[in-house]
């Protein structure tokens, strides 16, 4: 049974967010090649406008502003597990990230008539910025919970480079290939965070091959709770190829 694991880099542009997302996808696809599919999709050079509450999403059931909103939601629906690699800006979450994660709650609530199923989906967290102790920790808490709202399961790396998640700073460089150069140059604190992207990534990848594989084991018992309805669902369609 295939898993897919969806990178999202919620960077603006192509550089370290991107970099430190590719490293955790490749360490994910290494858990199982056979198994793991991965993809990366970013919001470089994509517009998302922020949620105005204007509730037509309860009538409509869906979003009604038109940008690439659709887009980013399908890609988030359709897989197993998760990689969210954001920047930290002012000491938390991109506002134009935030505005994805906003109208994705609100949109998913109001197509599920304010009773949003268990999504089931493993969430990893990346962040990385220019200042240690400039954020990372706060971008990584803030989208916990996010997860723990969308009835997802969040996981972290490996102590003692990870612990809530994979974090990482620049050291004020504004180059965009900064990590890359930091590795290449054996700094301590980027190897470091290095280590914490590629245990992350293979753990969100083991993890959603024992939620997949255990729902898919317990069917019958949890087709009595309408909360895992849209999951057995999904894993019908997925079995189906």
């Amino acid at each position: 049974m295939k898993i897919k694991v969806l990178g999202i880099s919620a960077s603006i542009r192509q550089g370290n967010s991107e970099y430190l997302l590719t490293k955790a996808l490749e360490a994910a696809k290494s858990v199982a090649p056979d198994i793991i599919e991965t993809e990366m999709v970013s919001f470089r050079g994509r517009r998302i406008n922020p949620c105005i509450h204007c509730l037509a999403c309860l009538v409509h059931k869906k979003c009604i502003i038109r940008d690439d909103f659709e887009y980013f939601m399908n890609k988030w629906l359709e897989a197993d597990a998760i990689i969210y690699s954001v920047p930290t800006f002012h000491l938390g979450i991109p506002a134009h990230f935030k505005a994805f994660i906003d109208r994705l709650g609100q949109t998913l609530f109001a197509m599920h008539g304010d009773r949003p199923p268990k999504f089931l989906k493993v969430i990893g967290i990346i962040s990385q910025g220019t200042d240690l102790g400039g954020g990372e920790e706060l971008t990584i808490l803030q989208l916990i919970a996010h997860a723990i709202v969308m009835g997802c399961i969040v996981t972290s790396g490996d102590p003692p480079s990870s612990y809530l998640g994979a974090y990482g700073w620049t050291k004020r460089s504004p180059l965009v290939d900064a990590f890359a150069r930091m590795i290449e140059e054996g700094d301590f604190d980027a190897k470091t965070t290095l280590e914490a992207v590629e245990s992350l990534g293979r753990r969100v990848a083991i993890l959603a091959m024992i939620i997949k594989h255990g729902v898919k084991q317990l069917k019958e018992f949890l087709q009595r709770d309408g909360a895992y309805r849209w999951y057995l669902e999904k894993l019908g369609r997925d079995e189906k190829g």
